[in-house]
This record gives structure tokens, sequence and C-alpha cells, in this order.
């Protein structure tokens, strides 16, 4: 008898573990994209990020501190650790994450505008981040497999295949990592270049293809 009452406590439980998180984990009704160094991201904002948090686990379920904080001269942006933690059912979960925020600078004098300015980007970036390990927004940096021409997806090339090359230098395309952590793998970049401009590209000239590409659309519009 105890055991039954034991398996049936656990499968509430789990119910209920598995409904906050698809309520932390919902697609948000709207998004927003920026082009950071060629590459398109959608992302949703910092209030966003903490009304989720504050309709799925309440104002007094979830606290936010930055544990570190400090300033990167050579990339001239800061950084924060944040550490976020949920409480739900009596229980805990902690997570850490990294933040970051380029320096913003009066372009006269070159002094920072505000950097206390740039230190709550950072930290909002952070919230965001590990908002993510626990759902928020998780959805948006799911990398899934390109289509291929045809529909079908497109895969990594298998061991024996012939690699993915760049169609204007000849470079060999690799995987790709960014800053937040997130990568693309050879088979999405060449998908998106061939999708955007026709052909293969490595990240370089992926990148230039693209400010080309803005450069005309500008020109036209003018």
């Amino acid at each position: 008898m105890a055991g039954q009452q034991q398996r049936a406590q656990g499968a509430d439980t789990r119910a209920t573990h598995e409904d906050l998180y698809a309520r932390l984990a919902a697609p948000f009704d709207t998004t927003f994209r920026s082009d950071r160094g060629g590459i398109e991201l959608e992302y949703i904002t910092g209030e966003q990020c903490v009304s989720r948090l504050n309709q799925v686990l309440g104002p007094a379920g979830w606290s936010f501190v930055v544990r570190e904080h400090g300033l990167h001269a050579e990339a001239d942006e800061v950084w924060v650790l944040g550490e976020l933690t949920i409480v739900a059912d009596g229980q805990s979960a902690t997570r850490q994450q990294f933040g970051s925020q380029k320096v913003r600078r009066h372009r006269a004098t070159g002094a920072p505008v505000d950097i206390g300015f740039d230190y709550k980007a950072a930290a909002t970036d952070a919230l965001k981040k590990c908002a993510s390990l626990v759902g928020v927004g998780l959805y948006l940096s799911r990398k899934d497999a390109p289509a291929a021409e045809g529909g079908a997806a497109a895969s990594p090339p298998a061991e024996g295949d012939e690699p993915l090359v760049c169609e204007t230098c000849g470079r060999e395309l690799g995987e790709i990592h960014f800053r937040d952590g997130t990568a693309w793998l050879p088979a999405q970049l060449a998908s998106l270049g061939r999708r955007k401009h026709g052909r293969v590209l490595c990240m370089e000239h992926y990148r230039q293809a693209n400010e080309a590409r803005r450069r005309e659309e500008v020109s036209r519009s003018s």
C-alpha cells in the first residue's frame, strides 16, 4: 500500500514538474530579431523574461543575483556572472550564466556614456540565459537541421562524404561557435548561404554577401 502511494506521489510530482516546465517554456507571441556581425538572432526582451517568471512562479518564487562582474578591456565590454534561483513545490534549483554588453561611448570623447546602464544590460543578458536553462525562450536557441533542396533535412557530411567548401574562396566550412554558446554546423551555414545568396559560403563571405545586399537595398530605396 505504501509503495503504491509513493508511486502515485511520484507520478503527481512528475506531472507537476512537466506542467511547470511547459508553462515556463511556452513560445512567446512576440519575439524580436537583430543582426550581429551578419548573423540574424531571434530573442525576447528582459521584460518578457521577467514577466514569464513572475506569471509562472510568482514574484516570490524566483530570485536573481549578480555573483561577479568586471570589464574586459580588450573586447571593450562589461560582463557579469548571474545566478537565478527558482522555487517550486518546496524544491529549489539554481542556474548560473555569463552575460555581456559592449561599452557605449561618446563619439567625440570616447568616454563611457553610462557604465551602470551597460552593467544593467549585461545583467539582463545573464538573466535571460539563466532563465533559458529552465525553459524560458529556450526554443529560440534550437538549431534544427536546415531544409535542403527538395525539402529533405540537411545533415552534417558523413565520414567519406565530400566536405562543404565556400564557392567564393574554396575554403572548407567548419563549425562556427558564437559567444552565447550556440554553434552552427557546416551544413547549417551552407544551407543559409544557398537560401539567401544562392551559393555555399564560408562565414566571412556570408557576412560580406549580407553587407553587400544591405548596401544594395539602401541604394535602391534612396
